[in-house]
């Protein structure tokens, strides 16, 4: 409970909250950046996503079963994309893996649908520069079974 709504709450009551032993959860972080690796040598594009946005996907990744395979070696070209919460949880997506870090564990996450992969195409296209987003695109889709 924050400080100010335990003073909000001890106010209300005349007394402080009872001592207990249950587990506070900490609040999801609802920043991130998103960036998509498909440079050699240059830094990747980055954008900010949006706070709801940032909330959907971390909730996305959290809601995938915990898979097996892990993301292949690609070389050069697309690689995925990463997102990187203010927390420091970090989700790294390529086709339908995802290696999800968080905690200090990293997890594997299986995306059969391939829907992070798409959303954050379909949020990449007002953060990249035309061409290079048509070039993402055809190589997300290129990747599809």
């Amino acid at each position: 409970m924050g400080l100010g709504l335990l003073g909000a709450w001890a106010c209300t009551t005349g007394s402080a909250p009872a001592d207990t032993a249950r587990v506070e959860e900490k609040p999801m972080a609802s920043r991130a950046q998103a960036s998509v690796e498909v440079f050699s040598g240059r830094e990747p594009p980055t954008w900010a996503l949006a706070p709801d946005e940032s909330r959907a996907l971390r909730e996305a990744v959290e809601a995938l079963p915990v898979g097996t395979r892990s993301r292949p070696d690609v070389g050069l070209g697309y690689r995925g994309f990463t997102v990187t919460w203010e927390d420091g949880a970090r989700a790294t997506v390529y086709r339908d893996v995802v290696e999800y870090a968080v905690g200090g564990r990293t997890q594997v996450r299986e995306d059969a649908s391939r829907a992070v992969e798409e959303r954050l195409l379909l949020g990449s296209r007002a953060h990249l520069d035309p061409e290079l987003f048509t070039a993402v695109a055809s190589q997300v889709q290129a990747a599809q079974p």
